[in-house]
C-alpha cells in the first residue's frame, strides 16, 4: 500500500473508535430497572376513628346484672410496611370508649394488635383491601385494668387517594375477643368466669399517609 494512504487510513481507524467505542461502552453498562416485586417496601401511617355495634357479650354481660360491653367509638392507628405486590404488614393500637351502663363509669377495651393486609388494583385511585388482626387486649373501668385477652380482626374496607402521598380509608370488620374472668367491683358480680367469645361489628373511617 501507498505511504500516501496510511495518513487517511489511520483517521479512519480513529473516527471509527471513537465514534463505536462510547456506544459499547454505555451498552455494556446499562441495567434495567429491578421488577415491581423487588422493590424496597413504603411506610404508610393511618389514623381512623371507629363506631362500635355489639353483637355477643354473653361472656361479660351474664344474666343478673347490667352489661359492661354496650356501643360506642374509639380512635386507633396503624404503621405499615407496603410491599409493591400488595401485601402489608404493620402493628397498630386502638381504644375504644363503651358503654358500662352504670357498672362501669366508662368501659375501655384497649388492643395492640399485629396487622395483615392485600391491596388490589394499586395503579388505580380506589384500592380495594381485605385483612386480617391478632392481638393483645385490656378491658376494664375507665382505662383500669379488670381483664386481659385476644382479640381476632377480619375488614375490609378500600382506600381513595385524595393525593399521591394522603388517602381516605373506610373498612367495616368484626372483632371477636375473649377475657380473663373478673369481677366488677361496683356490683360484686362475676364475669368472663366461664371461656366464651364477645364480638362486635366496627364501622371505620380515616386517613393513611405514605410519605
Amino acid at each position: 500500500m501507498s505511504r500516501k494512504y496510511t495518513p487517511v487510513l489511520g483517521f479512519l481507524v480513529c473516527l471509527v473508535a471513537v465514534v463505536a467505542g462510547p456506544r459499547g461502552v454505555e451498552a455494556d453498562s446499562f441495567e434495567p430497572p429491578p421488577p415491581p416485586s423487588e422493590h424496597a417496601p413504603r411506610v404508610a401511617g393511618e389514623v381512623h376513628l371507629d363506631i362500635v355495634f355489639p353483637f355477643a357479650d354473653r361472656p361479660l354481660c351474664p344474666s343478673g346484672g347490667a352489661c359492661v360491653f354496650g356501643g360506642g367509638g374509639g380512635i386507633g392507628g396503624i404503621v405499615e410496611w407496603r410491599w409493591p405486590s400488595g401485601w402489608a404488614l404493620g402493628a397498630g393500637y386502638d381504644v375504644w370508649l363503651l358503654d358500662g351502663n352504670g357498672v362501669h363509669e366508662l368501659s375501655t377495651l384497649q388492643v395492640l394488635r399485629l396487622v395483615g393486609r392485600r391491596y388490589f388494583l394499586r395503579a388505580r385511585q380506589i384500592h380495594p383491601f381485605v385483612g386480617v388482626a391478632i392481638g393483645g387486649l385490656l378491658f376494664g373501668d375507665a382505662f383500669r385494668r379488670n381483664a386481659g385477652g385476644g382479640s381476632v380482626d377480619l375488614f375490609s374496607g378500600f382506600e381513595l387517594e385524595i393525593l399521591p402521598t394522603l388517602a381516605f380509608v373506610v373498612d367495616v370488620g368484626v372483632r371477636l375477643f375473649a377475657t380473663s374472668a373478673f369481677t366488677s367491683r361496683s356490683d360484686g358480680l362475676d364475669r368472663a368466669s366461664s371461656f366464651g367469645l364477645d364480638g362486635a361489628a366496627m364501622l371505620q373511617v380515616g386517613l393513611a399517609l405514605t410519605p
